[in-house]
């Protein structure tokens, strides 16, 4: 008895051991733990992707560019990258793609992420945003004040970054990462990351203007034989930038 009990233990810390090996988990949906460094132009998997609803996160220069919000998102990544979320990228207006907002907005606000979250998206992104705002104005105000969230009260809210409903426009700008959007007729978007002299072009499968425009990319995710296709599942570096401490 007293033998097989000290292999269960034994069992059990291996177990522990292993997963604790290494680096710990990143949380966005791969299998493998990959640190990501402030000065790295990564990709990041998530779990609630597929190739009809695809969703990532783009980590450069230290911030954190949402890609895609479809159903379950709210719960595949950790709370980290969703307090740090600077900008939430719309692929369409599609049920299968804006499914999550609502998600990753509750989430963010119970992470702790300060002040509102800001969205950009194809044409009736305002509209959207402005009715999502309005639905949850009396369920906020009661959260609010029945079980406060990490985040301060004006983080429940939504906001719309500049430029919809141009074919090509700047949506985000930080100083070192630029993010252009590339909206088609049909009311798709697709997206130009530009950081440290390097080009990602990220783009729904049903659209093909965003790589179309943009032959020199150093890397493209699409469903069109690009460096990578939806979904992913391991984290892609477009730039693995120099450790800052060194």
């Amino acid at each position: 008895m007293r033998q097989a009990i000290w292999s269960v233990l034994s069992l059990l810390v291996c177990v522990a051991g292993c997963s604790a090996s290494g680096t710990a988990s990143s949380g966005p949906g791969s299998e493998k733990a990959v640190a990501i460094k402030s000065t790295d132009f990564a990709i990041l998997p998530c779990r609630a992707s597929s190739a009809s609803a695809p969703c990532a996160m783009v980590a450069a220069g230290g911030k954190r560019i949402l890609l895609g919000t479809p159903a379950g998102i709210g719960s595949a990544f950790e709370g980290s990258d969703l307090r740090e979320l600077d900008a939430v990228l719309l692929f369409s207006l599609r049920a299968a793609d804006l499914e999550g907002l609502d998600e990753v907005r509750n989430a963010a606000w119970v992470a702790g992420h300060e002040g509102s979250l800001a969205v950009a998206g194809p044409s009736g992104t305002s509209a959207t945003v402005a009715a999502l705002n309005a639905a949850f104005e009396v369920s906020d105000s009661l959260t609010f004040v029945e079980a406060p969230p990490a985040g301060g009260f004006s983080a429940a809210l939504l906001r719309v970054l500049p430029g919809e409903g141009d074919a090509k426009v700047r949506v985000f700008d930080s100083g070192d990462l630029v993010v252009t959007k590339i909206e088609n007729a049909q009311g798709r978007a697709g997206y130009w990351f530009d950081y440290a002299g390097k080009r990602a072009v990220v783009q729904p499968c049903v659209m093909d203007q965003a790589v179309r425009f943009a032959p020199d990319a150093d890397f493209v995710l699409s469903c069109d034989g690009g460096q990578a296709n939806w979904p992913i599942g391991d984290v892609q570096f477009v730039v693995k930038g120099p450790d800052p401490d060194m």
